[in-house]
């Protein structure tokens, strides 16, 4: 028996369609796509701007606040020559800027303390690229040269200083969305200040809301220099003869 005409277009409108097959060339391309596309929420936003390393650009999470140029200038055009061989201690290190500065400069070691994972991966970014951007003229980079330390940077810092024997600068800048209670991170970071009791530590350099001061005192280091910058301010702490 025939088909009706209207049978026939209806089944005809019925039948799915069937889709190309996906050849390897266009499978191939994807999967490199995905291997070459850069790692999430990162950009190249920050620079060294002094020593070996100079004019290298860094990335930076773009959830996170770094250092003003500005800021980080003035702290190293401070620190001048002393920075070398020196060891740079970077608390919430974050993308790693000052303490990648201070390799770059002459710093003998940088050791970064850090807990967040998205940071962490913008970190060890930021570290390779310094590892392939060496100056011809100058000796190779010792692969020793820096330290990760994963975790919260007020748990680790005591353990780590307790035990600090190597010439060193500390650096502490808590990251912004910690300064919405900026009394409470700023008295934490005092108080581990306070009971710092190794002489091999040179200068303590504090980056914080211009809105607040540091006492004059903080156990065995008192203030010798406090610069602002707008909002932000650095204020200097270093060993007191007698103590």
């Amino acid at each position: 028996m025939r088909e009706s005409k209207s049978l026939r277009k209806a089944k005809s409108m019925g039948a799915p369609k069937s889709k190309p097959p996906r050849t390897q060339s266009s499978t191939k391309s994807r999967t490199q796509s995905q291997h070459t596309r850069k790692p999430p929420r990162t950009q190249k936003t920050l620079r060294v701007i002094g020593g070996k390393h100079k004019g290298l650009k860094l990335y930076a999470p773009k959830s996170a606040r770094p250092s003003k140029a500005i800021l980080k200038e003035s702290c190293f055009d401070t620190l001048g020559s002393y920075i070398i061989g020196m060891h740079f201690i970077e608390a919430f290190s974050g993308s790693g800027s000052m303490g990648i500065e201070a390799l770059s400069r002459g710093a003998k070691k940088a050791v970064f303390f850090e807990q967040n994972k998205e940071a962490l991966e913008v970190l060890r970014q930021n570290l390779a690229l310094i590892s392939k951007h060496i100056d011809k003229s100058a000796p190779k980079q010792n692969p020793q040269n820096y330290q990760i330390i994963q975790g919260d940077s007020l748990q680790n810092l005591p353990t780590f200083l307790a035990t600090l024997t190597d010439s060193s600068i500390l650096y502490i800048d808590p990251p912004f969305f910690m300064r919405q209670n900026y009394a409470d991170i700023y008295e934490k970071c005092a108080n581990i200040i306070a009971h710092i009791h190794s002489r091999a530590l040179g200068l303590i350099i504090i980056e914080h809301s211009s809105l607040y001061a540091f006492k004059e005192c903080l156990g065995c280091f008192s203030q010798v220099r406090i610069k602002r910058f707008g909002k932000s301010s650095l204020t200097y702490f270093a060993p007191k003869e007698l103590c």
